[in-house]
């Protein structure tokens, strides 16, 4: 009962946090798409842009691990413990991005 609703707090804070990343962060993550604008786009950013992007897949796959725990998909503890494990990659690299625009 216990891993059940840890996951599916996991699941809540995972969306929350996809939806905040991909429409608010994501606004300000965009790849300069101009020759003009890319002069003024450091190797910092290209790195931050990557680590973004990369960071929602790793919202989406946490999603998609904790949702197939809840509907008892094969090997629950298998899929209790992958979603586990990419909800913390994720919260680092959310982190990650918390940080560059704290200090860049």
């Amino acid at each position: 009962m216990q891993k059940e609703q840890n996951v599916r707090w996991l699941l809540v804070v995972s969306v929350v946090l996809f939806i905040f990343t991909t429409g608010l962060l994501g606004v300000m993550e965009l790849y300069p798409s101009s020759p003009y604008l890319r002069q003024y786009w450091s190797d910092v950013d290209n790195v931050f842009f990557y680590i973004h992007r990369i960071n929602i897949l790793f919202f989406v796959a946490t999603i998609t691990t904790a949702t197939l725990y809840t509907t008892s998909f094969e090997k629950k503890d298998l899929m209790f413990k992958v979603s586990m494990y990419l909800f913390q990659i994720s919260m680092i690299l959310f982190f990650v991005t918390l940080l560059k625009l704290v200090f860049v």
